[in-house]
């Protein structure tokens, strides 16, 4: 969720003489919720099967450098895999996951990832509406 304060910092670096309860008010019209519900959509994630191609790589080159014994999960937006995680991202070094962790930190990446999506869009519609 925005930080009101840094959208108000960034609406008066743009000349708005708006007050933090301005930004408050532009903040609170939005529908957070069914915003990242309409993003989430266009994500997917799961865990590799080993053996299918991802974005045109063969699987021996994606699986040279992987744990062996572990799962490894992929994000995809539009179609398009754009990560590919071989290891435990909380983990130190190169530690292997379990399907259940992989598709865990997988949704999680989604999240942040639409979190992101949609607080740069809530940005720009606050910061037009204070301008």
């Amino acid at each position: 969720m925005l930080n009101a304060l840094e959208v108000l910092r960034e609406a008066r670096n743009l000349g708005s003489s708006a007050t933090l309860a301005q930004v408050d008010e532009e903040i609170t019209k939005h529908d957070y919720a069914a915003l990242r519900a309409s993003e989430k959509v266009r994500y997917a994630w799961d865990v590799w099967d080993k053996v299918s191609p991802i974005n045109g790589i063969a699987p021996n080159l994606i699986l040279a450098d992987a744990p062996q014994d572990g799962e490894i999960y992929t994000v995809a937006v539009d179609g398009r895999t754009v990560i590919l995680q071989k290891h435990d991202p909380e983990q130190l070094g190169f530690s292997p996951m379990t399907r259940e962790q992989a598709l865990g930190h997988a949704e999680k990446q989604v999240d942040s990832m639409v979190e992101q999506v949609v607080d740069a869009l809530v940005k720009d519609q606050v910061l037009r509406a204070l301008l």
